[in-house]
């Protein structure tokens, strides 16, 4: 085993058990997890609980935009990758990224364009909806 791979191993765990040790001293001597908006004085319980609740109210139409973000983010990454191997290549070995890469860019893409038609599909109905509620009024 590389001793540079290994200290970063150790070193990502020293890490992440560094974050969990500030929160759970964090709580303990605050009494609290985390100060709502309101000034209430919230466990990891409440938090948690109000967390669930916010995550269900959103709606289609943000789930949607979410999607289509965290998409963009890994077609991008994936056409990174593309080029960066396409230039970087050691004794030529690695073609067998480049398939992979290419046809998970390819699946990635059909993704997006399903994506983008449900949301103009649900922008639409959200549009009439607006729209039938105005004349109501």
């Amino acid at each position: 085993m590389n001793i540079s791979l290994f200290i970063k191993s150790v070193w990502e765990w020293l890490v992440i058990v560094l974050i969990v040790g500030v929160i759970i001293v964090r709580n303990t001597t605050r009494g609290y997890f985390w100060l709502a908006k309101d000034g209430s004085k919230l466990t990891i319980k409440q938090f948690f609980k109000r967390w669930g609740q916010g995550i269900e109210g959103i709606s289609s139409i943000q789930s949607i935009r979410t999607q289509m973000l965290g998409t963009w983010i890994i077609i991008t990454g994936v056409i990174s990758g593309l080029i960066i191997n396409l230039l970087v290549r050691i004794e030529y070995q690695w073609y067998w990224v480049s398939i992979v890469l290419l046809g998970s860019l390819i699946i990635t893409t059909m993704s997006m364009i399903g994506l983008y038609q449900k949301y103009k599909i649900l922008k639409k109905v959200d549009d009439t909806m607006r729209s039938l509620e105005k004349k109501k009024k």
